[in-house]
């Protein structure tokens, strides 16, 4: 058929750019422009290079040649300009559908645009051509100024991530793959968990020697991230043999190119006749996408004219000895805080909290200054500690308040509270999971001027008349950085003997209803339930989103086949929301499960939730035959399982029912 002969014509074996015209000798070149790609990566290069994010195009995904219309959009998230630009793309979609339709059912073209369209297939297509094109419409934005973007923002790391690069025995040209991965964003969060330029997931961050925990995530340090990347390409090569698969892989997965390769044999069987129901676009195009913005990012004058690129980041990496508080260690070197976080993108907020300290021999980036330098290489015994931060959690129950929690783990209601993002009017909801400050970050407060009134400095502690604090804790370093007695900041006697009137932050009279989901907050029983039979003890928990094999492992530092064999689980079989595992407990290994259990849930929320915000109201969604929470979460939500589980706790998700509804959030980015 005309249509199918036409995703596989042959086309021209040159690359032509706003630069001109010039050749591509595969032998040359460790990542040849096959004739088959030649197409989709002339579009990629447009969709960087010429049309910005308030445009972009509606085509054909299978052949890229094929562009139905330049669509006008707004192009951002704000007040509604996402579901307004979703209904326009839709109408121009409808418009086309019904042309493809009539052409279809035979008939010959008769308006003006039935015949551009029809003359867009060619004068041989068939009603089966366009058939499939029905199938196969899609709108791809523009992302020119964002690209622009990447490109200044890659200065200040490129040519140190192409040095990793030639260090591995990689191509250097790989470090343009950041720029279709993430455009250089160094903070990027991707919804599912993808994080930082080279958006590893967890996993596959852990995979090749990544730190991801509560205390850092290496995936957000461009450097840290790029040796990673380095070691999974290099891997990818070995194991696929060309360097165009190895960077298909980085988007698909080696399994999945491995066992393509093996169906099809090279790259080019593989582009034109491998069928996957995880083959899909964004695989496919996974290489064109990396050559075209290679090619854009070299010749970046043509495109943008002159750009005001970063120039590299000038710093020094210094191992720390041990474990340090962040802001010993910044009072020690003497840098502000912020030229320390901006060098250190892999210390996580609770770092700076004070709730973690700086893990043993990380490698703390500091200012290539000769004073810093100096100071770096002498850190002073007495800042650093012999063991981490460790998180103690306390599980709410019915009747509590935050003054009965605080005063049973001996520390001040308005730490409990600040330290869990909660105010005095907040409501404790029976199974809401809350941490317990360690000594590190109780009443820490930051202040940004030296003078400041009694009011200001109370509402910057969050002190409130209802608060419960011991007389005086709260107050103490604060008087002292201030200069002043701790009277002169109304230190409230208290009386700590019983809980003072009208306390609040506290669970609802039994029977009452929490208030409204905030899904921000960490819920879901993280507890281990203790068993003694016949003089063993071990522990049951029930599985929550996300969670897998292997981190119950590393958190109990078994192996995941050990826990497979006490489950009678098959190799493979995956985990269900809601299911009962039993654990080996050893001394101690309860609260160490449960801490790193919480932190990595913690994690996940706070991480998507500095990235993207909720708007008013949700939607329903109707589950239809076939439908599973992987497939819906993935291709219909666009949301990860543990943000949908939250909105449908009474929902079982391993059996999902034609008919059901769901209920389904709505998010943005925060720009």
């Amino acid at each position: 058929m005309a249509y199918l002969r036409l995703l596989v014509a042959t086309a021209l074996f040159f690359c032509v750019t706003a630069t001109g015209v010039f050749p591509v000798r595969a032998a040359q070149d460790p990542f040849p422009l096959y004739d088959c790609i030649t197409p989709n990566v002339a579009f990629w290069r447009d969709i960087y290079g010429k049309y910005p994010s308030s445009q972009g195009v509606l085509h054909d995904k299978r052949d890229l040649r094929i562009i139905y219309e330049v669509l006008d959009i707004e192009g951002i998230w704000e007040n509604g300009a996402r579901e307004r630009d979703r209904q326009r793309i839709e109408r121009a979609k409808a418009r086309y559908l019904e042309i493809f339709k009539s052409l279809a059912a035979g008939a010959p073209p008769q308006t003006r645009e039935e015949k551009r369209v029809a003359a867009l297939f060619g004068a041989r297509a068939t009603p089966e051509d366009f058939r499939l094109a029905q199938e196969n419409i899609r709108f791809q934005s523009g992302q020119k100024d964002n690209f622009r973007k990447g490109l200044i923002r890659s200065g200040a790391y490129l040519e140190e991530i192409k040095e990793i690069m030639a260090s591995y025995g990689v191509p250097e040209d790989l470090a343009y793959l950041p720029h279709v991965e993430s455009s250089f964003n160094y903070k990027a969060y991707s919804k599912f968990g993808a994080a930082g330029i080279w958006q590893f997931t967890e996993s596959s961050g852990k995979q090749f020697k990544l730190d991801v925990d509560y205390a850092i995530d290496e995936r957000r340090d461009p450097l840290k991230a790029t040796h990673a990347a380095a070691r999974m390409l290099r891997h990818n090569y070995e194991k696929l043999g060309t360097w165009p698969l190895a960077v298909t892989a980085y988007n698909h997965g080696i399994n999945g190119m491995m066992r393509a390769k093996a169906a099809k044999g090279d790259y080019e069987r593989i582009f034109q006749e491998h069928e996957s129901e995880l083959f899909k676009f964004a695989s496919r195009n996974f290489y064109s996408e990396f050559l075209a913005a290679r090619e854009v990012a070299k010749n970046y004058p043509a495109f943008f004219g002159p750009l005001p690129i970063e120039p590299p980041v000038n710093s020094k990496g210094v191992v720390l000895p041990n474990y340090a508080l962040v802001d010993d260690l910044v009072k020690h070197l003497k840098v502000d805080l912020e030229t320390f976080k901006a060098l250190n993108p892999a210390l996580r907020e609770p770092v700076y909290k004070g709730q973690k300290l700086i893990p043993k021999g990380y490698e703390v980036r500091v200012p290539q200054q000769g004073k810093i330098v100096r100071l770096a290489d002498n850190i002073p015994p007495q800042i650093l500690k012999e063991d981490q931060a460790q998180t103690t959690m306390y599980q709410v129950r019915q009747g509590d308040t935050a003054f009965s929690i605080a005063r049973q783990h001996g520390v001040t209601v308005t730490d409990l509270l600040r330290g869990n993002g909660l105010d005095d009017q907040a409501v404790l909801c029976p199974g809401q999971n809350l941490r317990i400050p360690g000594p590190d970050e109780r009443g820490r407060v930051r202040l940004v001027a030296t003078e400041r009134k009694k009011g200001e400095i109370q509402h910057l502690i969050g002190l409130t008349p209802k608060t419960a604090v011991q007389p005086g804790a709260e107050f103490g370093p604060v008087a002292k950085a201030e200069g002043v007695p701790v009277a002169a900041l109304g230190a409230p006697p208290l009386k700590a003997a019983s809980e003072p009137e009208g306390v609040a932050a506290q669970t609802p009279a039994k029977g009452a209803q929490c208030p409204p989901l905030n899904p921000a907050k960490v819920l879901g029983n993280l507890g281990v339930e203790v068993v003694k039979k016949q003089g063993k003890t071990h522990g049951i928990i029930r599985v929550e989103a996300e969670e897998t094999l292997g981190h119950y492992a590393r958190w109990l530092g078994v192996r995941a086949w050990d826990l497979r064999r006490l489950n009678n689980l098959r190799y493979e079989q995956s985990l269900t929301a809601n299911q009962k595992i039993k654990i080996p407990l050893a001394k101690g290994s309860k609260a160490r499960f449960e801490a790193q259990r919480y932190e990595f849930h913690k994690e996940i929320v706070e991480d998507f939730f500095a990235a993207y915000r909720l708007l008013e109201g949700t939607r329903t969604y109707r589950v239809t035959q076939g439908d599973t929470i992987w497939s819906l979460c993935e291709n219909e939500f666009e949301l990860p399982f543990w943000l949908i589980k939250k909105y449908n706790e009474s929902v079982n998700f391993a059996q999902l029912k034609p008919g059901m509804r769901l209920v389904v959030p709505r998010v943005e980015p925060i720009r």
